[in-house]
């Protein structure tokens, strides 16, 4: 099988080193391919790979989820039994455990296991423990109906995604969301987004994006929240009405810095004589934290110029402005950046070409409203050329950004004979904020995460054990190193997920 070429480029970003010599990392640029798809220039049934997660764990490992699918469809399609597939790494990246199996596919197409996927992850930042939600089943969401719906799994790991359990249905739970209205509901894969700072359960908040049709509300793009870690799903702030303009399709869900919650969908519609897909932009301001009430904006569809109908991450960073050094915060997304929209091997819907845009949030007035949150998206760095399409991204604990990528993808035929790209590598990429941005913004290391909230709302307090300190390659400092500088030196120690300064 041909492998995707290795690339790594030294870029200049300023590492905050320990006095010790041997601990001095050198930050780069750099990519793995973590799953390799057929190798072949037709592919009719084998096996491909799709649809990545990604996550880092409590312990500073990362975990790569992807689709393992017998055949080349959605769950739903001919031929969809489909697994998910592991791999974890201990180096941020650099090389990575072989392949496991979440759970083996199910040969009973009346089972729920029968295909899993589209999976989405979050490990959460105090403990062990790792949330894995799927779409499941025989049924595509195509087909859904209120009586035999796209089903939804959920799977649960305790040791940072080493092992996995047997997973469980929990298709009427979410559907019970809404009272038997709902008549089609899945998941958006990637990241599921844990709140750094609301706290009113056992875990930090999570939440989670779905495209969601009902029988007499219409069709929209819902948000739900847990307290417990995915044991139990409430809506946030949308029992009576989905929020104006938001679109049905795939959403991803980003934290902003006062706690208030940006929501980002896909939009395939697109402007006429534009485009033909934009990214669509909300926001949740809580009045009622812990109840999860507050009030959504008006959505607003933004980003341009690309036929971008494709699942994209959201990520939101703490930077430095290149131009004063002044602190902000940047948003990214992830956009192919091919013009022509049509269902073939060459153009694969518009999904070639995968970069970034990037937006600067300076402050509240910067997501104030879904107009404000679509407003000021620059075009940043392309990753790749090649056929590619959904990515997942974080921020990872060496202050780099981590995206897994469908890249290098190749002509499948599925059983609807259209000839488009139905099979990728799934690609890791490690690039520094700066590369992102073209050199605009740089990672700067949040002093803390505060957020304004209602006077009546206060986080409960960690009971965390706390993690030991890890150097830029995430390798455990001995104690006696860790506060060890040179006098009038400070040094970079990363604690947990964040980076501190040691004093």
């Amino acid at each position: 099988m041909t492998k995707r070429p290795f690339h790594m480029t030294v870029v200049a970003f300023t590492v905050l080193a320990f006095h010790f010599a041997p601990l001095v990392a050198h930050a780069q640029d750099f990519s793995t391919t973590v799953f390799d798809g057929p190798d072949k220039p037709v592919i009719n049934t084998a096996p491909s790979h799709r649809i990545p997660a990604l996550t880092q764990t409590s312990d500073g490992a990362l975990l790569a989820i992807g689709d393992y699918r017998y055949g080349l469809s959605d769950v739903g399609g001919v031929g969809a039994r489909i697994e998910m597939w592991y791999r974890r790494s201990t180096d941020l990246g650099r090389t990575w455990t072989d392949h496991q199996v979440v759970c083996p596919a199910s040969t009973n197409r009346n089972s729920w296991q029968y295909a899993m996927g589209d999976g989405s992850l979050v490990a959460d930042r105090e403990s062990g423990d790792v949330l894995l939600m799927c779409a499941a089943g025989s049924v595509g969401n195509g087909a859904s109906t209120a009586r035999n719906p796209i089903r939804i799994g959920c799977f649960h790991s305790s040791d940072n995604g080493q092992t996995w359990d047997a997973g469980t249905e929990i298709t009427s739970q979410i559907y019970g969301l809404f009272d038997g209205d709902a008549t089609a509901i899945f998941i958006t894969s990637g990241r599921l987004c844990q709140s750094r700072q609301v706290k009113v359960g056992s875990h930090y908040r999570v939440y989670a994006a779905f495209p969601v049709r009902t029988a007499s509300r219409g069709n929209s793009t819902g948000v739900m929240y847990s307290d417990d870690f995915g044991q139990t799903w409430q809506l946030l702030a949308m029992s009576d009405q989905f929020p104006e303009g938001t679109v049905y399709e795939e959403g991803k869900i980003e934290e902003m810095p006062d706690g208030s919650v940006a929501l980002m969908v896909r939009d395939d519609r697109g402007t006429q004589g534009v485009d033909v897909a934009e990214k669509n932009f909300n926001v949740l301001h809580y009045t009622d934290i812990a109840r999860g009430e507050g009030q959504w904006s008006s959505a607003v569809s933004a980003i341009t110029g690309m036929a971008n109908a494709c699942n994209s991450a959201f990520v939101l960073v703490p930077a430095r402005r290149t131009a004063d050094g002044a602190n902000v915060h940047v948003l990214l997304t992830t956009v192919p950046f091919h013009t022509v929209y049509a269902r073939n091997a060459t153009d694969n819907w518009g999904r070639r070409g995968v970069g970034f845009y990037y937006k600067e949030v300076a402050g509240p007035d910067d997501y104030a409203t879904g107009e404000a949150l679509a407003s000021g998206w620059q075009r940043g760095h392309q990753v790749t050329e090649l056929c590619s399409a959904y990515a997942d991204m974080m921020v990872l604990s060496d202050g780099f950004v981590g995206m897994l990528l469908e890249d290098n993808g190749r002509q499948g035929r599925s059983g609807d004979g259209n000839n488009e790209t139905e099979a990728y590598d799934l690609v890791y990429y490690h690039l520094a904020l700066s590369t992102i941005t073209n050199g605009n913004y740089s990672y700067a290391a949040p002093d803390g995460e505060v957020g304004i909230h209602p006077s009546a709302f206060a986080p409960q307090p960690s009971s965390a054990t706390p993690h030991p300190p890890f150097d830029l390659l995430g390798r455990p400092l001995p104690s006696s190193l860790a506060r060890s500088n040179a006098p009038g030196r400070s040094s970079l120690a990363i604690v947990g997920h964040r980076a501190v300064m040691l004093p």
